[in-house]
């Protein structure tokens, strides 16, 4: 979203609010969104600050993601603010401003597109749940146990380590218990104060 700011320019302290319905086709390149439900309601106040314009403001969109423990779908919105500031004419000083980036004023413009973008991608959950008891996907056939019992024996084996109760049952030594060899000798030691 391009800004135009010939309004405020030379007028320090002065302001303008923007609110616009913005087309939200990137998030459908994010693995974790199923589907855009709607756009982008960004709610946008532009300040001269006589250095810079600071862009301040909040974005909300509604998007059906994917949970991640039963793999169903869920609808919900993602919120985000910004305060982000757009220099008027680049400044390179010491190393670390090299390696910051930096919002800059085009002309008598600002473009918004990355902050917008930025912020959203941020406000991504790390982890999607459809609800914070969500029991998840059996383990042995996959289906889904929010429905109930999906009839697969229980184990008490810890999923995590299934793959070596297979090994056990494929040595031959599990057959038989182990014994000791100690070659008939056995050695006790006891330990007696002395007097």
């Amino acid at each position: 979203m391009r800004l135009n700011i010939s309004g405020i320019q030379g007028r320090e302290g002065a302001s303008f609010r923007v609110r616009r319905h913005l087309p939200g086709d990137f998030l459908n390149t994010v693995p974790e969104v199923i589907q855009v439900l709607g756009p982008i309601a960004a709610d946008l106040k532009v300040t001269n600050t006589g250095d810079a314009y600071l862009v301040a403001g909040s974005f909300s969109v509604d998007v059906q993601l994917r949970c991640s423990r039963c793999l169903e779908p869920l609808n919900t919105t993602l919120e985000a603010s910004c305060e982000e500031e757009f220099l008027k004419t680049p400044h390179f000083g010491d190393e670390e401003d090299l390696l910051e980036e930096h919002y800059v004023a085009e002309g008598n413009e600002l473009d918004t597109t990355n902050l917008i973008r930025e912020a959203l991608l941020i406000s991504l959950p790390m982890k999607v749940v459809c609800s914070p008891d969500c029991p998840g996907l059996c383990p042995s056939c996959g289906e889904p146990l929010a429905a109930g019992e999906c009839g697969c024996p229980s184990t008490d084996i810890d999923i995590r380590l299934a793959p070596l109760s297979k090994l056990l049952e494929l040595s031959p030594q599990a057959a038989t218990p182990e014994r000791r060899k100690d070659h008939g000798i056995t050695q006790e030691k006891t330990f007696q104060s002395k007097d």
